[in-house]
């Protein structure tokens, strides 16, 4: 029943997340409506309707409005189910719903336009760190704390020296997306050793997965063509989460 409702809560929430998506790495005016993806054009509040949305035409061109609202009602959906049979305590469990959000929505914007826009990552990092602290203190947690901005640290520290190795391969957005990364995986089970492990997996499971992906667009479209990282980052670190031990 809890899975369920989880599910419903992330059919509702997800058209308002679309919202962010559209119109997120554009900086445009927010408005209670999603756009066309062929014509931009807005199709008004009743594109806002949980799953109906998904067949809707657009009202200017007559096009299908585009599978990227549906994208992340799917996507939402399916990760507050995961993390609703992960977690059982709601006061661990809402940080983590938040970071899904956020993860999905980026996960999109990067997708379509490989940019991870500073207005969305950055007041993640700061959501995210106060609930982090916040959580910490109420559970009694407190060196859950100094293995989350460990994670923070070591994560974004080696994306970070990446970046300034080799540029081209390794985004700022993606740095920044890091920290955010980093900061739930240590968060997970105190222990400096067990915090290197996990972002060790979080590494190797982000390249690896980019790796094949990369492979077999290059393979397929017979041209080499740039693959964002953001989500491989993204699904690395939700599979961590939810086979990590630690949290409950």
């Amino acid at each position: 029943m809890r899975l369920l409702a989880l599910i419903v809560i992330a059919l509702v929430v997800g058209p308002l997340l679309g919202i962010v998506v559209d119109r997120a790495a554009g900086r445009l005016r927010v408005l209670p409506e999603h756009r066309c993806v062929s014509c931009h054009e807005g199709q008004g509040r009743r594109s806002l309707v949980p799953v109906v949305n998904w067949f809707q035409r657009c009202q200017h061109c007559e096009r299908h409005k585009g599978m990227r609202y549906a994208a992340v009602d799917v996507l939402l959906a399916g990760s507050f189910g995961l993390l609703g049979w992960r977690f059982d305590d709601l006061r661990i469990l809402v940080p983590y719903l938040m970071l899904s959000a956020v993860l999905v929505a980026l996960s999109v914007i990067d997708f379509e336009t490989h940019l991870l826009p500073n207005n969305v990552v950055w007041p993640s990092i700061l959501t995210g760190l106060f609930l982090v602290l916040v959580v910490s203190g109420e559970l009694g947690y407190e060196q859950g704390i100094y293995s989350a901005l460990f994670g923070a640290g070591l994560l974004g520290g080696t994306l970070g020296l990446l970046h300034v190795v080799y540029e081209p391969g390794m985004g700022r957005g993606d740095v920044k997306l890091a920290l955010l990364l980093g900061l739930f995986v240590g968060w997970i089970e105190p222990g400096l050793i067990g915090t290197v492990q996990r972002i060790l997996y979080v590494m190797l499971v982000a390249f690896g997965s980019a790796g094949l992906v990369g492979l077999a667009y290059n393979a397929i479209r017979r041209r080499r063509g740039e693959i964002p990282f953001g989500p491989a980052l993204a699904g690395a670190t939700m599979l961590v989460v939810l086979v990590s031990p630690g949290l409950t």
